[in-house]
């Protein structure tokens, strides 16, 4: 699918390359061919492309380098086409098709249209991913606290020394390299930032802006979906896919609602409640004979450690009788005695 770049009087600095190419053609036969027929021509095509996309995005412009968007394109190429016109003309094509009429209200400022087979999603993160950095502008807003750290720098000592030291940039010179001292702030969260921070930024090498393509809305099918929306933390999603999961696995396995991802846990579960079951009613099956012989043993033991087994204690009539025999033993070894 090539790039497809519609060109007018009033057309984006993004329309480079062929597109440009095209234009000046298109322009050069400005004589021959009146300005309205040639509207009219770019509408028909743009609404042939429309009928036939599976999604329609649309992209904001602003503030987006041309080296940006050329390389974008040649990521692209193949998977989306990109269509810059003027919006009146996008606003027509999308009227005369009937297809993304959704959009419209999302239409604001320099826009592009992008017609893909992608799903809203991959698109949205492939331009995502091809965001680059960019040093900052004079007049331009500070996105967080501008910090230059602590450390040497790769310049020279010269002028720039002092530069750095307008921009409010604590530097000083070591060992032939300039070097800061300590980190300082050329500008708060919020602020301007003014040229001579501007300057000092760029020779230190710092980008503190993140550019790219701003992808506002995209439609597939009958539903209009946000930047929002699209815009996913990957790994936090997975993170809260797996967590969800996890609840939902132990929710049925505790309800006893069998599935498939459930049904070994399941399974196993009620073996062995039943052999559990089967132990303590001493049910006597292969399975579990082993566990309640290990029981009984269990329950021996524990008896033969809480009884004390004493010797009987003689009978009481026994006892009586001990005396009288002594005595009679007593009497009859007297009597021997005397005889002799």
């Amino acid at each position: 699918m090539e790039l497809l770049i519609f060109m007018t009087k009033t057309a984006s600095k993004h329309a480079i390359g062929a597109g440009s190419a095209n234009a000046t053609a298109m322009a050069s036969k400005g004589k021959a061919r009146p300005a309205l027929k040639m509207k009219q021509e770019l509408v028909a095509r743009l609404v042939e492309k429309l009928k036939k996309a599976k999604v329609i995005a649309l992209a904001d412009l602003r503030e987006l380098p041309d080296r940006q968007f050329g390389a974008l394109r040649k990521k692209l190429k193949g998977k989306a086409e990109f269509v810059v016109a003027k919006n009146s003309l996008i606003v027509r094509a999308i009227e005369k098709s009937g297809k993304g009429k959704e959009l419209l209200p999302h239409m604001k400022s320099s826009t592009a249209l992008i017609l893909t087979e992608l799903n809203p999603f991959e698109l949205y993160k492939f331009v995502k991913k091809a965001r680059g950095k960019a040093a900052a502008k004079p007049g331009q807003i500070a996105p967080f606290d501008l910090v230059v750290p602590a450390g040497e720098t790769a310049l020279p000592p010269g002028p720039v020394l002092t530069e750095l030291k307008n921009a409010k940039i604590q530097a000083q010179i070591q060992g032939g390299k300039v070097v800061i001292a300590k980190d300082s702030t050329v500008a708060k969260k919020g602020e301007k930032i003014n040229e001579l921070a501007a300057k000092a930024l760029q020779k230190l090498g710092i980008e503190p802006f993140t550019v790219g393509m701003n992808v506002v809305a995209a439609l597939e099918g009958a539903v209009v979906y946000m930047k929002d929306v699209m815009d996913i933390d990957e790994d936090k999603f997975m993170a809260d896919l797996v967590g969800a999961y996890r609840n939902a696995l132990n929710l049925s396995v505790e309800a006893g609602y069998p599935t498939k991802q459930n049904i070994e846990i399941l399974v196993g579960k009620a073996y062995n409640n039943a052999k559990n079951l089967a132990v303590e009613a001493n049910i006597y099956e292969k399975e579990v004979i082993g566990l309640i012989l290990a029981k009984a043993r269990r329950a021996h033991d524990a008896i033969a450690v809480n009884v004390k087994f004493d010797a009987p204690a003689p009978a009481a009539s026994e006892q009586a009788a001990a005396p009288t025999e002594a005595k009679a033993e007593e009497k009859s070894e007297d009597a021997e005695e005397k005889k002799e």
